[in-house]
Formats: C-alpha cells, structure tokens, sequence
C-alpha cells in the first residue's frame, strides 16, 4: 500500500504543513478560490479554455480533435457531477483527477496523430500549441491528483 501511494504521490509524501495549512491538493475548488487566483494563473486557465474549444474547429476531421473535445467535456461533467452531488467537497486536487482520467487518453492520442507535422496549417498549429498545454497542464495535475489520492489511501496530507 504504501508503494501505491508512493508512486501515486511521485515522491512528495509528507506530513500535515506545520503551520496548520491545507496542502494545495486539498484546498477547496469553488468560485471563490476562482476568483482569488493571481492573474497569471486566472490567463492561463483562459488559454487552457481556448485552446480546448478550439478543437471543435477540427473534431470533423481529425481523431486527435476530438479526443481532446471529449476529454475537456468529460473532465467537466464529473467535476459538476462532482459538485451537484454533495457527496465530498471539491478540492483541487480531485479537480486535477479529473482532468488526468479526461485528458490523458487524448494527449495519447494527439501523440500519435502527424497532424503536428502540417505546420503552415491552421490545424498543425493548434495541434503543436495544445500538446504543449497539455502536458504543462497534466505535469501539475497528475502532482495534485497523485497527493489527493495519497490522502485519500492514508488519511495523512502530501506536501
């Protein structure tokens, strides 16, 4: 078990913050940590946004397209179901798993697609730009999804 929650965790197991502290993974996700985000984060969550609605003006065509639509639709319905259904409190750190169980098959399957090798294309473009925020977003969210499910198993936080 805890080599589970090692590897799930990449490492960084700790203890309770010693100043008495949530653990980033396990703050609360509502609109008031939304809008309480320093403004670089608040215009990266707005390229994230664009970036995976711009997908839809290729998902005709291209598979990767609409993996990525699919993802991004997934990850919001169970973090809305998530919230409709009261069951536990939304926390960024299961936002992050549910961005991990959406996302990656389609950063899978962008990796596999030579779309990203049409780049005088429109399509080659956005192509090349949402595999690089995809994988900047999935390094922070496989962290905080790794540190809630290590609190989740062991009942202590992850630093």
């Amino acid at each position: 078990m805890r080599a589970i929650a090692f590897v799930l965790t990449l490492g960084f197991a700790g203890t309770a913050l010693a100043d008495g502290s949530v653990p980033h993974s396990l703050e609360t996700w509502d609109n008031a940590a939304r809008l309480g985000l320093p403004l670089w984060l608040k215009a990266w969550l707005g390229l994230l946004a664009i970036s995976f609605l711009a997908s839809l003006f290729f998902v005709r065509d291209r598979p990767a397209a609409r993996a990525v639509a699919i993802g991004f639709a997934v990850s919001h319905v169970l973090v809305i179901g998530i919230e409709a259904s009261e069951v536990t409190r939304l926390t960024t750190g299961l936002v992050s798993l549910t961005h991990a169980i959406g996302w990656t098959p389609a950063l899978f399957v962008m990796l596999r697609e030579p779309g990203r090798t049409e780049p005088m294309t429109h399509y080659g473009w956005w192509s090349r730009q949402m595999l690089f925020v995809l994988v900047a977003a999935l390094i922070f969210d496989y962290r905080d999804a790794g540190m809630y499910l290590y609190y989740q198993l062991t009942g202590h936080p992850a630093l």
